[in-house]
């Protein structure tokens, strides 16, 4: 089953994202995962999903809209992640497809997503992308960490 995230799965979800962070070698403290998810939860401007299975949550996807010049509404698919236990069954495509409808849904004239060097490395996910319809845009990602 997929469905829209609430404040009372905050724990069980924050849980999920350490795992999938752990996974992708990205390092977030397990309190501000649970901060910044109860802040998107609350947001119109973000939504997470959830996939479960006999009432625990194995998925999710979230995305966040964005207004800029070039594109007005813009989205970005922020996570996408399937317990390993639990991939292999079009999960993770269902939860990316309900991203990309509410992104759509909301105006957003463009969708983007981020791929790290480790994900593709173990996951191969640019083909899974890229079967999805997404094609690289060939501009380069910086960021710059708020604590500077």
């Amino acid at each position: 089953m997929v469905r829209r995230a609430t404040a009372k799965d905050v724990p069980e979800l924050a849980d999920l994202y350490a795992h999938f962070y752990a996974e992708d070698a990205i390092a977030v403290s397990a309190d501000d995962i649970r901060k910044n998810l109860a802040a998107m939860l609350q947001d119109d401007r973000a939504a997470v999903w959830l996939a479960e299975d006999a009432g625990r949550i194995i998925g999710f996807s979230s995305a966040t809209l964005t207004l800029g010049v070039e594109f007005g509404w813009s989205s970005e698919i922020e996570d996408l992640y399937i317990h390993p236990d639990h991939r292999g069954r079009g999960l993770a495509r269902r939860l990316f497809q309900t991203a990309v409808d509410w992104a759509e849904e909301n105006g957003a004239a463009e969708i983007i997503l981020m791929i790290t060097p480790e994900a593709e490395a173990d996951q191969g996910l640019i083909a899974f992308y890229e079967k999805m319809g997404f094609t690289r845009s060939g501009r380069v990602v910086m960021y710059r960490s708020g604590n500077q």
